[in-house]
């Protein structure tokens, strides 16, 4: 009992993928584990899609409120000590429940494990190592962050020291300890990629409801304060690129806007965190609030920019002075800027077909 798992898979509108989800659950569970799927009031095939599978999963339907309340009540329905989550356009390897259970049940102090993933690409091509990549991502990650799983967390042991392998599977380190502080640079947790242990996480095993993004990064962010976390490192998970809709596409603006706020409000208002680790965290907002002011001085509203930048004291003297013109003028810049960028692929262009050509270099401006 102590190691069984409730898996949870929310969903809205993935007829066309849901059920590639569900099979890929039913391959990495127990016959003791449960399988939960939280309908968030769809209005496709997903309800038909998922008829065959009634008497292996518990399918709950409920209204449409986001993804961060399908997943609340979900884990409330859970039967089982250990919860996973799964995403319903996405999949697992077939061993991942049964590798990560291992290790759950080998530390018992240990409130979460999570492991790497893959990418599939609509033309099938896999990409590996995929935190290697989000570690260098403006988005989910942070320039000079550390990579070395040893300095992050601790030494690694060998998996086959903790439990046992697959025979398909090598080998691979296991690194335990507090992931908290390196949370804070890099969405290193991916919502498909966890296990958590339900009693250790305590109340702050919730998401937030109020926005569609960030809100798994602020829930694994506040369990990793309540005790160790496990990196398996290996690639459990299978995340699938396509071209449907997803929460995560919003505008650049949105996403550094939405970031800033969970920086404030999780590591920011942790005294015993910030009295350790100030001046990180104030290196890593600065850099979202540069980013903030990019994307505000593209829209010309160099109000706002200004204020972000004053908020951390400066920023780049191309921003100071731009923010300090009138809109219009910005407007005629960053038209001339896009002017020079298109001439400038011009250019490479015929350079490409026409290597004796010699051509004036184009300045750039704001990346």
């Amino acid at each position: 009992m102590k190691d069984n798992i409730s898996v949870i898979i929310p969903t809205y509108n993935r007829a066309p993928f849901v059920v590639s989800a569900v099979k890929s659950a039913l391959a990495a569970i127990d016959h003791m584990d449960e399988i939960i799927v939280i309908d968030d009031g769809s209005t496709d095939d997903t309800q038909a899609a998922l008829k065959p599978f009634y008497d292996k999963i518990r399918y709950i339907r409920t209204d449409n409120n986001g993804p961060g309340a399908a997943r609340n009540y979900g884990i409330q329905q859970t039967r089982f000590p250990l919860v996973a989550f799964l995403d319903s356009d996405d999949e697992w390897f077939s061993d991942k429940l049964y590798l990560q259970r291992q290790v759950m049940s080998a530390y018992p102090q240990l409130v979460f494990c999570f492991s790497d993933l893959i990418s599939r690409l609509p033309n099938d091509q896999i990409v590996h190592k995929i935190l290697n990549i989000w570690r260098n991502d403006q988005w989910v990650g942070y320039t000079g962050s550390l990579s070395d799983w040893n300095r992050i967390l601790g030494p690694g042991q060998l998996f086959s020291s903790i439990g046992r392998l697959p025979g398909n599977r090598s080998t691979f380190n296991v690194h335990i300890g507090n992931l908290y502080p390196i949370l804070m640079e890099v969405y290193y947790v991916w919502t498909s990629s966890i296990l958590v242990r339900k009693e250790l996480a305590g109340d702050s095993f919730k998401f937030a409801e109020d926005r569609n993004i960030c809100e798994d990064w602020e829930c694994f962010a506040r369990i990793a304060r309540m005790g160790p976390a496990a990196y398996l490192d290996c690639e459990l998970s299978i995340q699938h690129v396509h071209d449907a809709p997803r929460l995560t596409q919003v505008k650049d603006l949105i996403q550094v806007t939405e970031r800033i706020k969970l920086l404030h409000s999780v590591w920011g208002q942790d005294d015993s965190f910030m009295l350790k680790h100030s001046e990180r965290f104030s290196e890593v907002l600065r850099t979202q609030h540069i980013r903030r002011a990019r994307y505000l001085i593209k829209e010309g509203r160099a109000v706002e920019a200004r204020l972000d930048l004053k908020s951390i004291g400066g920023g780049p003297w191309s921003y100071r002075v731009l923010t300090s013109l009138p809109a219009p003028l910005i407007n005629a810049i960053l038209g001339m800027r896009r002017i020079l960028i298109e001439l400038g692929k011009t250019i490479r262009r015929l350079i490409q077909r026409y290597p004796s050509l010699s051509f004036p270099s184009i300045p750039g401006g704001i990346q």
